[in-house]
């Protein structure tokens, strides 16, 4: 489902264009409106409506083991379509001077529609980078991190389009053109970023399946967190790599939701936290060491369960204020 909100979300791109070209273009504007008028127009303006649902649907169903589809969603786009029917300019004097047509309001109506799912898409790639660390103790930020580019450029684009109606009047006319036109410029920058990373990131871009409910899941017994913490140390099931929460469960006899939830009240961490502590506690007793002397330091990172150098680097820097090497060197 994924491909095709991609490939809709693409073509919606590529029809809002076609649409700016016949609005924009005074030979085919004075040549089609009097056939379609501005009904017509506004109809057309509708597909401005469709950018920002559309990214939204596709990151969802790109992330989600499961997206159904509900009719709901087509609330926002029903809204869009009655005031196409109605016409409030036609009504008000103030929205007419400042819109000037109808497909003008339409279009922006859309824009600021296609802002808000924008947030909302920003604001579940955050809640989904969560959920990343909640299960995995490996986590490369372009998983994720291009969904965040992505969605933060075609913001900022779709603010820049909702701006015009409200600076034409005392505008200069450079600034004009530098805003009518830098949004089409923008999008085709951020079209060839989004086929780029739809075909050499979006397959490495985690699925995250709802935990099944267990009966006492939710239950934090001091026990049981002392003896994940016993075993954690004695066995070094930290050490595993690309380890996640499913299966460090299935080795302490635990249902994958109560393990998160011990990891989560118990320990104040989240799963990514909790893991990768007890690597870099590790690694620093074995660069301490007399007997991991001659190891080098990826040989070391690796031992404990690493396998990205540029993850373990971040992570070791930002809990010991040094680099693995100066550690090493300051403990002698």
């Amino acid at each position: 489902m994924s491909h095709t909100l991609l490939s809709a979300f693409i073509a919606s791109l590529a029809l809002g264009q076609i649409v700016f070209l016949l609005t924009y273009n005074p030979a085919i504007f004075n040549r089609l409106n009097p056939v379609i008028g501005d009904t017509g127009y506004g109809l057309l303006a509708l597909t401005f409506y469709l950018h920002g649902p559309l990214l939204y649907h596709y990151v969802r169903a790109l992330t989600a083991e499961q997206y159904p589809w509900y009719w709901q969603y087509a609330v926002p786009g029903v809204v869009c379509v009655v005031l196409v029917v109605i016409d409030p300019l036609h009504y008000s004097a103030v929205l007419q001077q400042m819109f000037w047509r109808p497909f003008v309001l339409v279009g922006v109506v859309g824009f600021l529609l296609s802002v808000c799912y924008g947030v909302a898409t920003l604001a579940y790639i955050r809640q989904y980078s969560q959920r990343l660390r909640d299960r995995f103790c490996t986590i490369d930020t372009m998983e994720y991190g291009w969904l965040r580019v992505m969605s933060w450029g075609f913001v900022v684009v779709w603010v820049i389009e909702v701006l015009p109606p409200f600076f034409y009047p005392w505008a200069p006319w450079w600034l004009q053109q530098w805003v009518t036109h830098l949004p089409g410029l923008l999008e085709l920058m951020l079209v060839c970023f989004v086929v780029f990373s739809g075909l050499f990131y979006a397959r490495f871009t985690r699925v995250i399946s709802e935990p099944k409910a267990v009966a006492g899941a939710d239950e934090c017994n001091e026990t049981l967190a002392e003896q994940i913490r016993e075993r954690m140390v004695n066995e070094q099931l930290y050490a595993q790599p690309r380890l996640n929460v499913e299966r460090l469960a299935t080795q302490l006899g635990l249902p994958a939701r109560q393990l998160s939830h011990i990891i989560n009240r118990h320990f104040n961490k989240n799963f990514y936290e909790f893991i990768n502590d007890y690597r870099i506690a590790e690694v620093k007793i074995r660069l301490r060491s007399e007997q991991w002397r001659d190891r080098s330091v990826q040989e070391i990172y690796e031992s404990v369960g690493f396998r990205s150098r540029s993850s373990f680097f971040t992570l070791f820097r930002k809990q010991v204020g040094v680099t693995p090497s100066q550690y090493r060197d300051q403990a002698g």
